[in-house]
């Protein structure tokens, strides 16, 4: 009951008036707008290009971050742990007004470069700024994901396969690798959901300078008068369309491997 209540019922409700026209009518108005006007489309390109990007470099940091914080004393390993976790909530208006005077136009970053005499190469009001934003929370929210996994591997594991006779590459290719492969898939959909659907980090870095499918969302279900939430929903109901055939691909991907394990 709970579930149909608060996923089922929202979802069915959203992807019916996705149909629907200004006056209540069924029509794919609205999916017809979405394909063919070059904000809407630049705003689906924007979500999906911030996000791949921001999800792969974090996955890729939070992969050997993981690893080294297995390798650390337990103390140290403890504290680490506690500001990962403090570091993954550090998101929206906070995270955002805290880059903006590291390297907005009177940020610490420009008056550096202006003492220096070098011109300035970096723009944090910027797809890649918001990328750059985006990486500062989801990298500590990878690590969170993947030490559990990373730190239950047998260090025996090692031990057993270098008596065998085999070689690391071995090891790492029939023992660690099909191990740690689900959770890294699991992990990288997460972080890009996660990255899809931020919406505060986004528009207090950027405004409306910068076009993306939450900030889009927003904009027109704000009521003043550009609302129009049959769009809304279209972009919502798109935007779990992605989201679906993501976590498909990824249960693919995962079940194969454990096929092969079997």
């Amino acid at each position: 009951m709970l579930v149909v209540l608060v996923l089922l019922l929202p979802i069915t409700v959203m992807i019916i008036a996705s149909f629907q026209s200004a006056d209540g009518s069924f029509s794919l108005e609205n999916y017809h707008q979405v394909v063919s006007t070059r904000y809407y489309t630049e705003a689906i390109r924007n979500s999906l290009a911030i996000s791949l990007v921001a999800s792969v470099i974090s996955l890729i940091i939070a992969i050997i971050g993981a690893w080294a914080l297995t390798r650390l004393a337990p103390k140290t390993k403890n504290i680490l742990i506690s500001l990962f976790n403090m570091s993954s909530s550090f998101a929206g208006v906070p995270l955002a007004f805290s880059l903006i005077i590291l390297f907005g136009n009177a940020g610490i970053w420009q008056a550096l470069m202006t003492a220096l005499h070098l011109p300035r190469t970096f723009e944090i009001y910027s797809l890649s700024g918001t990328t750059l934003a985006y990486t500062f929370f989801e990298v500590p929210l990878g690590i969170m994901f993947l030490f559990p996994v990373f730190e239950e591997l047998n260090p025996e594991w090692k031990e057993i396969s270098s008596v065998l006779g085999a070689k690391p590459m071995f090891f790492f290719k029939k023992v660690i690798f099909p191990v740690v492969l689900p959770n890294i898939v699991e992990v990288f959909t997460l972080l890009f959901a996660n990255a899809m659907g931020t919406y505060e980090t986004t528009f207090a870095l950027t405004g409306n300078s910068l076009v993306t499918i939450p900030t889009l969302i927003g904009t027109l279900i704000d009521g003043g008068l550009t609302a129009n939430v049959p769009l809304a929903c279209t972009f919502a109901t798109l935007f779990a369309l992605v989201m679906t055939a993501i976590v498909w691909l990824g249960n693919r991907v995962t079940r194969s491997k454990r096929e092969v394990k079997a």
